[in-house]
This record gives C-alpha cells, sequence and structure tokens, in this order.
C-alpha cells in the first residue's frame, strides 16, 4: 500500500491500465472510426488509443509490436471487425501499475470485443466492451473483464474533450511526498520511470537493512 500511496502522489505518464482505474476510466469517450483506423480517446481526455485494421505485428522483437522494439505506454493495437463487432490485439506494452491496480510487466497483452448494443426500436444505446488480459509474469490465468459503454451523443451534440494536463505540486523527499509551494527551491532526484521507480524508492529508503528471502529449492521436498 505505501508505494502506491508514493507514486499516486506524484504527475506519471498515461499508462495502459489506466484506461479501466476510477479515475482515468473513459467516463467520457469519443470513437472516430475510418477504414483504416478506429480512435477512443477517453482517460480524462488525455489517453488516446488508435487501432490500426488489417496490419500485422512484427513479432522479431521481445513482443509483438507495430513500431521500434521499444514498449510505449499505451502499447500498440491492431484490429478487424467481424461484422460489426471491432476485435482488437494490443501489445509491446510498458510495465506499470496505476491508481490501485495491480503492477503488469512489459509482458502484457490484450484481446478486446467491442460489441454495439441496440435498444428494442434498433437505437445505439452503447458498447459492450470486452477484455482478456495476458501477462505470463504477473498472473497465473487470463483476466477477462467487461463493461458497458453508454451512448452520450453524436460529436456536435455533447460538450467538446479537454485536454487534461498534470501539473505537479507534490515532490517525494526521501521517500515520502513533499508539498511544494510555488517559487521553492528543493533537490530532486530524476527517477528511472522505465525501472519500477517506486520500488526504488521504496527499497531505497525503508528497507536498508532488509535482504530478500532465500528462492526456495523447487526439487527439495523437505
Amino acid at each position: 500500500m505505501g508505494r502506491h500511496l508514493r507514486v499516486l502522489r506524484r504527475c506519471r505518464p498515461q499508462r495502459f491500465i489506466r484506461w479501466w482505474s476510477g479515475p482515468g476510466g473513459p467516463g467520457e469517450l469519443d470513437v472516430t472510426v475510418t477504414a483504416e483506423r478506429v480512435q477512443f480517446w477517453g482517460g480524462s481526455g488525455n489517453a488516446i488509443r488508435n487501432v490500426h485494421i488489417g496490419r500485422a505485428f512484427d513479432h522479431s522483437g521481445a513482443v509483438p509490436r507495430l513500431g521500434a522494439d521499444v514498449p510505449q505506454w499505451m502499447g500498440e493495437t491492431i484490429g478487424f471487425w467481424d461484422g460489426d463487432a471491432l476485435i482488437t490485439w494490443t501489445s509491446n506494452i510498458q510495465g506499470w501499475f496505476t491508481h490501485s491496480s495491480w503492477e503488469f510487466s512489459n509482458h502484457l497483452q490484450t484481446i478486446e470485443i467491442w460489441t454495439p448494443r441496440h435498444a428494442d426500436d434498433g437505437t445505439l444505446i452503447g458498447l459492450l466492451h470486452e477484455a482478456v488480459f495476458y501477462d505470463d509474469e504477473v498472473f497465473v490465468q487470463p483476466v477477462r473483464d467487461m463493461r458497458f459503454v453508454s451512448r452520450q451523443g453524436e460529436f456536435n451534440d455533447v460538450a467538446p474533450n479537454n485536454l487534461t494536463f498534470c501539473r505537479q505540486t507534490i515532490f517525494p523527499s526521501a521517500g515520502r511526498p513533499l508539498p511544494v509551494s510555488p517559487g521553492s527551491v528543493i533537490e530532486y532526484e530524476v527517477e528511472d520511470l522505465y525501472g519500477r521507480p517506486w520500488a526504488q524508492s521504496w527499497e531505497k529508503h525503508f528497507e536498508q537493512h532488509m535482504r530478500r528471502p532465500a528462492k526456495e529449492d523447487e526439487f527439495n521436498f523437505h
């Protein structure tokens, strides 16, 4: 719990699982559909996902990917249409955790199914979103999640989305959150965002005299 509190008190890059978190989930979700791309814009207006229709992943790197062999905060997604259902595959995700969700690794991948739901008269009332999470470093078995996104209206019928930017006012000091007023001068250690900074901070400031338990021998039956 301490690690979660310390990392959440700071501004951090948007992460993939933010899409399923309470504060950052797509409570307001814009969906734009073209022949080659479907774009989802949600997560308080700053978590954009593009689904590349008809493209194929490159399997030559650590995980399937579209671009360079470098993990991306929101991953990369390909998809295809099965009738009016959109099936997507997301890979090449940068490991992280967010908003009290589980910590996930660079091996995280998802298969998602977006299915329209209609009222009895045929009116579109929203989307059924099913997601299956795979991560061989975190899960014993895949995790399945389902939710319903209700339709609010056409683009011109609803309020415009506003880009949300996090203005940091709390900074880490000896592993603890320190509120800092404008104009203050502090000493700040730049963290390695790709190296599990919450764990590094915790181990440095609160586990100085602790040792990891010895790894158990899988073939020891005593």
